[in-house]
């Protein structure tokens, strides 16, 4: 007479593979909410004079699983009086500079938020104005308060 399992692998596994699903749903919803908490942030800055929108409107987000891109958040805002319709509007340049980031996480989740426009990095390091800066402050605090919130979600899910 040996030991008897009561029950079935099939059961662990599914068990295992609901527990999976759930980290990932809480991960994707933390991560977007985060990135449109630093979106907002970023576009309400009002430190610089944005004469044709691409600046503000090339900022936003893109949440990437294993190299995918999951989901994303650029949109097109007011144009300012110096935009000119010829040219790639903000949005696009800000989503296709994410996603071009994005290839470059192949392994696990990753939140990348950015100010597409090449001249964002110059306005904040020549010019001292914020664009961006203070919302990587504000996800360099919050991510701590985003895992923990999904530990403790992980744990009450038991």
């Amino acid at each position: 007479m040996g030991i008897e399992a009561n029950f079935k692998m099939s059961e662990i596994n599914s068990y295992l593979q609901g527990k999976v699903k759930m980290l990932d749903e809480l991960m994707i919803r933390n991560l977007n909410f985060l990135g449109m908490e630093c979106v907002n942030l970023a576009k309400s800055l009002d430190t610089y004079t944005d004469r044709t929108g691409n600046l503000r409107n090339s900022i936003g987000y893109v949440v990437v699983k294993h190299g995918n891109v999951i989901s994303s958040k650029f949109e097109a805002g007011q144009r300012g009086p110096e935009f000119d319709s010829k040219e790639v509007p903000g949005e696009r340049v800000g989503e296709n500079f994410a996603k071009e980031i994005a290839k470059n996480f192949q392994v696990g989740y990753a939140l990348i938020v950015v100010a597409g426009m090449e001249y964002a990095s110059y306005i904040e390091d020549v010019k001292h104005l914020d664009v961006i800066a203070p919302a990587k402050s504000l996800a360099n605090v919050r991510i701590k308060q985003v895992a923990q919130s999904i530990v403790n979600s992980m744990r009450k899910a038991q």
